[in-house]
Formats: C-alpha cells, sequence, structure tokens
C-alpha cells in the first residue's frame, strides 16, 4: 500500500503534461500551386499575361508569379506551377489574379479576381465579382441603333451607337454600367465568325457610356459607337461590349478583344435605318471564379 500511495503522488507532481503530436507548419520555401478558373479564356500574346498575386499578413509586397503554364477546359482554364514564399503559405492573407502587360510591374495593373486565403485549408475562393475585383455587371443593359446623319440613309448599314431616341432626343441607351475599376475600359467591337481569321473590328473604349468613345469614327452623336465602311448587316457578325485592360487598349490599337464580354448582340441580315436591337448580358453567366490551392 505504501508503494502504491507513493507511486500516484510521483505521478501527479509532474511538471511537465503530457505532449501531443501537433501538425507542423508548412515553412518557407517552394510550394506547387493549383488555380482553376471558369469562364476564363486564354489571352492573346500581345494582349497580356495572367498574374497571381500573394499578399503576406504584416507585408506591404507583392509576391508576383506569371501563370504561364494552363491545361484548358470546357470554358475554364487550370493554371499549374511553383512559387517561392518566403514566409509559409498560412502567412498569405490576400491573392489577386491579374492581367499584366508583358513586363510585370511591382503591383497589380488590371484586377480580375480577388479572394481570402484559407489557412486551414490552404486555399482560396476567387471571383471576378469579390471587392476589388473587376466587378459586378450582371444588370448592364443597353441597345444599339443603327443610324445615321448622312443624306444617304444606306450608310446607318455601317454606322451605329450605343444609344435610342426618346422623344426624338438622342439619348444613352446603356443603363446601370458603372465607371469601371482602375486598370480597365470598356470596349466596343464587331466580331465575324463567318471568316478565318476572325474579323475583329475595333470600334474604340469608354469609360461613360453618356460621352462618345475615346475611338470615334464619327462624331454625329456623342455616345460610344460610330461608322466603319464595312456592312453590319451579317449574320454571322456579333456586337460586343467588353472588359478591356486600359495598358491593352491604349492608342487605340488592341491586338483582339479581351475574353470578358458584358454585353453582346448577333447581328442580322437586314438592317433598316434607325432599327435598334437590345444587348444580352453575358456577364451574368460568365463572370470569371476559381479556387486556389497551394500544397508542398
Amino acid at each position: 500500500m505504501a508503494l502504491m500511495m507513493i507511486y500516484v503522488y510521483a505521478g501527479c507532481s509532474s511538471s511537465t503534461p503530457p505532449q501531443s503530436n501537433p501538425k507542423q507548419p508548412k515553412s518557407a520555401g517552394t510550394f506547387n500551386y493549383q488555380l482553376n478558373v471558369a469562364n476564363i479564356r486564354a489571352l492573346l500574346t500581345l494582349s497580356g499575361q495572367y498574374v497571381l498575386w500573394l499578399r503576406m499578413l504584416g507585408d506591404t509586397a507583392w509576391y508576383a508569379q506569371p501563370l504561364t503554364y494552363w491545361t484548358v477546359g470546357s470554358n475554364s482554364l487550370d493554371f499549374l506551377g511553383t512559387i517561392s514564399l518566403a514566409h509559409a503559405p498560412d502567412s498569405i492573407e490576400t491573392v489577386f489574379v491579374s492581367i499584366e502587360p508583358p513586363t510585370v510591374a511591382a503591383s497589380p495593373t488590371s484586377i480580375l479576381m480577388t479572394g481570402t486565403f484559407d489557412s486551414t485549408g490552404d486555399s482560396a475562393s476567387m471571383s471576378a465579382t469579390n471587392v476589388g475585383g473587376a466587378g459586378d455587371y450582371s444588370k448592364a443593359k443597353a441597345s444599339v441603333i443603327f443610324t445615321t446623319k448622312s443624306p444617304d440613309t444606306n450608310q446607318a448599314k455601317s454606322e451605329f451607337f450605343l444609344m435610342d431616341f426618346i422623344r426624338g432626343v438622342p439619348t444613352a441607351s446603356v443603363s446601370n454600367l458603372p465607371i469601371p475599376p482602375h486598370g480597365w475600359a470598356y470596349g466596343l467591337w464587331v466580331l465575324d465568325s463567318n471568316f478565318y481569321p476572325l474579323h475583329k473590328f475595333f470600334y474604340g473604349t469608354f469609360t461613360n457610356p453618356d460621352s462618345s468613345d475615346f475611338n470615334p469614327t464619327s462624331t454625329d452623336y456623342p455616345f460610344p459607337g460610330g461608322y466603319n465602311r464595312r456592312p453590319l448587316n451579317d449574320p454571322g457578325a456579333r456586337l460586343e461590349v467588353t472588359l478591356e485592360p486600359s495598358f491593352a487598349v491604349r492608342g487605340n490599337h488592341p491586338a483582339g478583344p479581351s475574353p470578358l464580354t458584358l454585353l453582346w448582340v448577333r447581328l442580322r441580315q437586314f438592317i433598316d435605318y434607325n432599327d435598334t436591337l437590345p444587348l444580352a448580358n453575358a456577364w451574368a453567366s460568365s463572370a470569371p471564379h476559381g479556387i486556389l490551392k497551394i500544397f508542398k
């Protein structure tokens, strides 16, 4: 009995509690990343590149990783690669994906998607409609009118504006389209898939639909649109309003449209003077979103 009492006493007086085996945190080093993005297409080489940005907790610097390798899915891209970090992934606070020119700056230029990193799952849910992303344009509406001030009204087959006549007064036809965030502009295109390669006619960029674009091919009306000698009555063509990185359309000579279509309408064979067509909203069902995972 004495021996048993001594044994119990000794066990209770231990100053070191039993230790568990906690999960060892990842340290700094090189990590794999996988970024699965829906509603996105590869960029034209001359139009820029996708870049992943990471910001660590308490750090003011950005980690930039150009996304140079991907596989193509059904209206999606899966980016894969490695990234070197000076801190463990559980220090990641914010993640961005942007579109950048060939020379990447020290901070994002045209931010496409944002997300908050979840250190418990080493992942982040990202979306263009998150705060700080490209924006939410799902409520945007517009119509296009084919009109001209030329005495030859047939020129309306080659001239259009994002406007309408309200009791005879030219009025912007675009609604619920906000001023785009820093680094972005709206582009206006006619794209004709009846030709190979795709015919691409650029009508200019704008930030305010209540004023003319920055590449006016007609000054008849102070709204986005213009004149091109090529007729617009090809039923294989589409008129699109796109979201463009500002650097890509600088100088009004973009290589091609961005894959970010906001509004669109298919053109028809028969177009008469002052005909109007409503544009469908593409963003409501096609805003880019994805999941980022970082792992050893």
